[in-house]
């Protein structure tokens, strides 16, 4: 069953209250002070049927933040417009606030039709005509009604059932998510909570966020339209009961939702839209109030490529905020000024995770602005490059399921997942094509720089590029396979690519790979290898090493130095030998190396690291 909420807008004592009550019964001026001074304060709640629920907002100035708390979750907006007053400065601005929340239908009230004659009625509703000229308001019905005496109430609750059964079912994100309105405690029960659920569904038992504050918390119970129920879902008035917390400890404005969706945000990158009546523009760093749900958070505004926002222009900006708000991927919010306290524009919520730096962000942000949601979800995901978005780091950043993602990218080929052992990254076709290209000039780059080095090794390559190292594996693997990258040990490099020593260099290298195959497995240092070859220190190290890279040396413990030629006939010897006898001890080893236990001892363990030995009480046994 779609569940609908209905937001009265107006001026201060133009009978939006009064419409309510003869509407459903209720009287929602539930605070002793609004009784006392009749006038609204804070939001109020009705049902006029089991799927309709009416929000009354104050009309006065002072509590236009109360208003927008209101009016953030509605799907429809009644704006009503009191007969004898006429349109008023709350009427304007209430209307400005319903446009830059993007409401798409609902009508409008002229009350109080009973203290005035028709000759004014027919100019009250000429100017609500100008007034609502290019709106959603525009060829809307226009309902006569006096609350006092009941004119016209059958009419307008005809007119709002109408309007509510021609409302499109709201786009779920497929997680729970319910911006707080009110807190209070009830005896015997604890904390509860009440808003209108904005996305997904909650079950009684679950176990939900509290932002910001960061908190875990239980629900212990569940009521809706007054009711108690065991769940509430997207669009429903809930009443939400939470345990293990103090009504002084949360309060309207934050935020209870799914764990794992959301987190505190200190910055956002948004596009602010100034309103064409404001009196003033937006400058550069100027302080300003953003409202999003029910939430109020000061800020000051950086304007990309701009220093100023006239009155009827869009700019993106990056709003640097005093303290956390909690938003989620393409949320509409309002933008008042800081003094006078008035409503000046609206904007969207284009990147609710800012961390890079200016340079970087503020490029990101203007591409998101002009793109639509398709390709800002394709340039956000891009925009992580070489360190890709997890399945965590996708949550936090589209404040949806994974499956409503899914369903968002299924007809766009740029952006797909990839799974490698136990990673799942979001990545776009541009981002991966040019990670790859990154390697590839990376290399070419590296053995242009490094003549006596094959390539460099996976660490050196994940620290110039920046990248995850397991999504660098992954990228390294698709590249070999296609034989766009060779691996030789530790190293990384180009097909074709090898070391080219000089005719000088070729011999030194042959003589020392004599030499140490000579030895066996009484390994000499540089410093003797140099003198038995007559060559500089500097020269022996830097051929053994292009050596090792080669594959054709093995150093173990930094100094000990053997041939693969030797080492190869040595595993042959172990293999025959443990197949024929059940241990291998340390001085069967050292007879058949030849070789003292200072050496016999590092050998013995590089074959237990490479899985060719495994150590048991007593010595050795083959590890398969």
């Amino acid at each position: 069953m779609k569940q609908v909420v209905v937001g009265l807008a107006g001026h201060i004592d133009h009978g939006k209250t009064a419409l309510v009550k003869a509407l459903t019964g209720i009287n929602t001026d539930r605070l002793e002070e609004e009784i006392r001074r009749g006038m609204t304060i804070d939001i109020g709640f009705a049902f006029l049927s089991k799927e309709i629920t009416l929000i009354d907002v104050p009309g006065h100035e002072k509590f236009v933040k109360n208003m927008m708390a209101g009016v953030s979750a509605v799907d429809a907006a009644i704006l009503v417009i009191a007969a004898d007053d006429g349109v008023m400065p709350q009427s304007r601005e209430h209307l400005d606030i319903l446009k830059l929340l993007n409401i798409h239908t609902g009508c409008i009230v002229i009350n109080k039709i009973d203290m005035v004659d028709d000759e004014w009625l027919e100019l009250v509703e000429s100017d609500i005509n100008d007034l609502v000229k290019g709106s959603f308001l525009e060829n809307t019905p226009v309902i006569r009604t006096s609350a006092t005496n009941g004119d016209g109430i059958d009419k307008l609750r005809e007119s709002i059932t109408e309007i509510c059964s021609s409302i499109p079912m709201k786009q779920d994100n497929g997680i729970f998510r319910m911006n707080i309105d009110r807190v209070f405690t009830i005896k015997g029960f604890g904390t509860v909570t009440t808003g209108t659920v904005s996305s997904g569904k909650l079950k009684f038992g679950q176990s939900i966020d509290l932002l910001p504050q960061g908190k875990v918390l239980k629900v212990r119970g569940l009521q809706s339209h007054t009711k108690t129920v065991e769940r509430v879902k997207i669009g429903d008035r809930a009443a939400i009961n939470l345990s293990n917390i103090e009504k002084v400890s949360l309060g309207r404005g934050d935020v209870i939702a799914e764990p794992g969706y959301f987190l505190p945000s200190r910055q956002i990158g948004a596009y602010i839209s100034v309103l064409e009546n404001a009196d003033k523009p937006i400058i550069q760093n100027q302080r300003i109030r953003i409202h999003t749900g029910t939430q109020e958070v000061m800020g000051r505004v950086a304007i990309i490529n701009s220093k100023v926002i006239n009155p009827g222009d869009s700019y993106s900006v990056i709003v640097r905020l005093e303290s956390p708000i909690v938003t989620s991927f393409s949320e509409k919010f309002i933008v008042r000024s800081y003094s006078p306290v008035v409503t000046i524009g609206g904007g969207q919520i284009l990147a609710n995770l800012i961390t890079d730096k200016w340079k970087i962000a503020s490029v990101k942000i203007e591409s998101l602005f002009h793109a639509d949601e398709g390709e800002r979800i394709k340039i956000e995901v891009a925009s992580w490059k070489y360190l890709p978005l997890d399945e965590q780091a996708v949550k936090y950043t589209f404040n949806m399921s994974l499956e409503c993602l899914d369903q968002k990218i299924s007809n766009n080929d740029d952006v797909y997942w990839i799974r490698y052992k136990t990673d799942r990254w979001l990545v776009t076709k541009q981002q991966m094509d040019k990670f790859e290209k990154s390697i590839s000039d990376f290399l070419k780059d590296f053995h242009s720089k490094f003549r006596y080095r094959l390539g460099p090794q996976k660490e050196e390559i994940r620290q110039a590029l920046k990248a995850n190292s397991r999504f660098l594996e992954f990228v390294l693997e698709k590249l070999m396979q296609n034989h766009d990258v060779n691996q030789t040990g530790e190293i990384i490099h180009l097909p074709g690519h090898s070391i080219q020593l000089s005719r000088d260099e070729e011999k030194l290298m042959a003589k020392l790979l004599t030499y140490l195959n000579t030895e066996k497995f009484t390994s000499s240092g540089i410093s003797d290898l140099a003198k038995n070859t007559g060559e500089a220190d500097k020269k022996v190290k830097l051929l053994l090493d292009i050596a090792e890279q080669q594959g054709l040396i093995i150093r173990l413990v930094g100094r000990l130095l053997f041939t693969r030629e030797n080492f190869e006939e040595l595993k042959g010897k172990i293999r025959i030998f443990l197949k024929n006898n059940d241990i291998l001890t340390v001085t069967d080893f050292k007879e058949m190396a030849g070789t003292s236990r200072k050496y016999a001892m590092p050998l013995l363990e590089y074959f237990d690291k490479l899985k060719i030995t495994s150590r048991v009480e007593g010595g050795r046994i083959l590890y398969d």
